[in-house]
């Protein structure tokens, strides 16, 4: 497949994609127009939905909580907040809402309290978004889109911290 990758490259969510997307045979392209889907391992802005339905089959997003709940910004240092004890990884299809299109992929993660967030996000959180990416590209390299409906009555959303 031909993937785009959305977000900051100096992020270490994007590197650990980006050489997945290599690992797996797949070819990274710059075009969304020319892309087979789009993936945004770290998404820090709200993009236009013209450029997040140009790839083929669209766009898929991660976001660090067991969505529905806990859309928004700062989710982990959120759950961390609350004292949560678990959240997830979740890779979604880009809709015109916030971290509110249908899931493709999602594992839920334990929360290691005695980490910092950002310690918690490196150790644990990439590892699944990686497990969670591969399972959403071997699934649609076989013509599978998993697209499963978020329920909205337990949505919930974060302001950043």
């Amino acid at each position: 497949m031909r993937i785009v990758i959305l977000g900051d490259n100096m992020t270490a969510a994007y590197a650990s994609a980006r050489q997945l997307v290599i690992e797996l045979g797949h070819y990274i392209v710059t075009d969304p127009r020319a892309a087979d889907v789009a993936i945004a391992p770290l998404l820090t802005e709200i993009l236009p939905m013209e450029r997040l339905t140009q790839p083929k089959h669209g766009t898929l997003i991660f976001h660090p909580s067991p969505l529905p709940f806990g859309r928004g910004a700062s989710s982990i240092k959120w759950a961390y907040k609350r004292g949560d004890q678990i959240t997830a990884a979740s890779w979604f299809w880009a809709d015109a809402g916030i971290d509110s299109g249908p899931i493709c992929e999602q594992e839920i993660v334990s929360i290691d309290h005695s980490l910092r967030p950002r310690e918690f996000y490196e150790k644990h959180i990439i590892p699944a978004m990686l497990r969670t990416l591969k399972r959403c590209l071997n699934s649609l390299s076989i013509g599978l889109k998993r697209e499963i409906e978020q329920v909205e009555m337990y949505s919930t959303y974060e302001a950043k911290v």
